[in-house]
């Protein structure tokens, strides 16, 4: 019996799914409750991997993963609209580059007090694990300024920065327990399910704040490896699968499915030091001839979101302040290849200026990613439409990395994975981590735009950095990129969850926690 039970301790293996959104000044009224009880208690079927280590910082399998939030338990989650739930925080503050978190009133599963200073050790191994790392690029110091309170010092302002705060709560010192055989247990902690003792599953916690009464008992399967994975999915032996692979090559399961919102900006960038692109009328032009929706449906399978601006369109915090259409306008972009010379159409059906010239561009895209090579040319088929000639520069991957660093390129096809607080000045600023092709604030001295465009040129960059300094609103930094088009936004992709035709109530699903609101589930036998 105590072989299996470590064996089983042994097997599963936690990531902390990182949560997405926002959070306002004091989101105590925003808590992660469970605000209705059911009287349905069955179980689940779900996939796990017995060849990983338990460990929330070291574990690399995606099924164990995707378990996580079923055995700890973070500061904040954020649902499938990217709205913030606060979970072992009970509220946060922020201000002046000080965020203030105080913990609700809860305990670990061995029933120890979840307490300041076990956040600060859960954030010390965060910071130094290859997942969480990226996430706190904004931070000074951590420290606990008494036992619920936990006080972060940013190095620049941001309001969302408690989307960040997504990392697993473990009891200090839990990471380093081990049996008698010298074999690391499983780090405690303060999530809805524990381990059950004598087979595969997991069980209610019985010390959580915030007790589950309809799902009583979680089966685990193993399947250690993506073969046995596919098997499993196929002929339903689990109740839920997560992919976040949209193509046609996905894992298919019987039953229902649910599409869930990603962070991911798929994007046209621009070479700002290509004398015809530094022109934001051209931005515009290439911006309206695009069909959005036709994209999401035929490149993405319908598992994306037309963009309507550089943001998420379920995040309420730039809602109407993201007007792009999702279908394309060629009467717009022909007007305006028009204002800008290319007003005789060809035989070829190109748009050519007085001198006989067409507007020609070339868009550079991974040829090893096929789905982006599918995007790619329906982009230059839709842009074709609207009299522009579109060049295909179809490269190896590193070829793709080494252009774009050494700027060999006029467009290219992109992707971003934006962090959950939303920071977009990655893309757009130059001299940070995805900016190519961007120029200074000043723009392009050579330019040939007119005042107004020069002056919308550094707006953009100014209203981003004074975002970052607290003196703009995220709502300011979307009216002012699209005011200037410095990169042109896509689709958002979806990610898919399957579940069983016994499963019912899965609702907003989120992926920072695919098991978001496993409280309302319904399970039939």
């Amino acid at each position: 019996m105590l072989k299996k039970f470590l064996a089983i301790f042994m097997a599963v293996v936690f990531l902390a799914l990182a949560g997405c959104s926002s959070t306002d000044n004091n989101s105590s009224n925003d808590s992660y409750e469970n605000d209705e009880q059911f009287t349905v208690t069955q179980s689940l079927q779900l996939l796990y991997c017995a060849n990983d280590t338990m460990n929330p910082y070291k574990t690399i399998s995606k099924l164990n993963a995707e378990l996580a939030y079923l055995l700890f338990e973070p500061l904040f989650k954020v649902d499938n609209n990217f709205e913030p739930l606060p979970v072992i925080a009970k509220s946060a503050s922020i201000k002046d580059k000080v965020c203030t978190v105080t913990l609700r009133d809860a305990v670990f599963s061995d029933n120890t007090k979840v307490s300041a200073d076990d956040v600060v050790y859960s954030y010390n191994l965060a910071k130094k694990s290859e997942r969480f790392s990226p996430y706190f690029y904004e931070v000074e110091s951590v420290s606990a300024l008494d036992s619920v309170t936990v006080v972060f010092t940013l190095k620049q302002n941001d309001p969302y920065f408690t989307n960040l705060l997504t990392f697993p709560i473990i009891k200090t010192g839990s990471d380093n327990l081990k049996n008698e055989d010298n074999v690391e247990l499983v780090p405690i902690g303060c999530g809805p399910f524990v381990f059950g003792s004598e087979d595969e599953s997991l069980v209610p916690n019985e010390t959580y704040f915030n007790k589950i009464t309809s799902i009583t008992k979680i089966n685990l399967i193993n399947a250690p490896d993506n073969e046995s994975m596919t098997h499993y999915v196929e002929v339903g032996a689990t109740d839920l699968y997560y992919t976040q692979t949209v193509d046609n090559d996905i894992i298919r399961m019987s039953g229902k499915k649910a599409s869930v919102n990603l962070n991911n900006l798929v994007y046209i960038g621009i070479n700002h030091n290509y004398q015809p692109l530094n022109s934001a009328t051209l931005r515009y032009i290439l911006s309206s001839a695009v069909s959005r929706s036709q994209i999401a449906e035929k490149a993405f399978y319908s598992n994306a979101t037309p963009a309507n601006g550089f943001f998420h369109p379920v995040w309420k915090e730039v809602s109407g302040f993201q007007t792009m259409q999702s279908s394309a306008d060629l009467k717009i972009s022909v007007e305006n290849l028009g204002n800008i010379g290319y007003n005789i159409l060809n035989a070829d059906g190109y748009y050519e200026n007085s001198s006989g010239k067409i507007l020609e561009l070339s868009l550079m895209v991974n040829k090893e990613n096929t789905e982006k090579v599918a995007v790619a040319e329906l982009i230059a088929s839709q842009l074709k439409a609207a009299g522009i000639k579109i060049q295909i520069n179809a490269v190896s991957s590193s070829q793709y990395y080494s252009n774009l660093k050494n700027g060999y390129f006029q467009l290219y096809l992109g992707e971003i994975k934006l962090l959950p607080n939303m920071d977009i000045s990655p893309l757009v600023i130059k001299g940070k981590s995805a900016a190519y092709g961007m120029v200074d604030a000043r723009g392009d001295e050579n330019s040939e735009e007119s005042s107004e465009s020069y002056i919308t040129e550094t707006s953009y960059v100014s209203v981003v950095k004074g975002f970052l300094s607290g003196e703009n609103t995220s709502a300011d930094v979307a009216s002012a990129l699209l005011a200037s088009m410095p990169v042109i936004p896509l689709v958002y992709r979806n990610s898919i969850a399957f579940y069983s035709n016994r499963v019912e109530s899965v609702e907003n699903i989120s992926s920072c926690d695919i098991f978001l609101w496993l409280d309302k589930y319904k399970v039939t036998k």
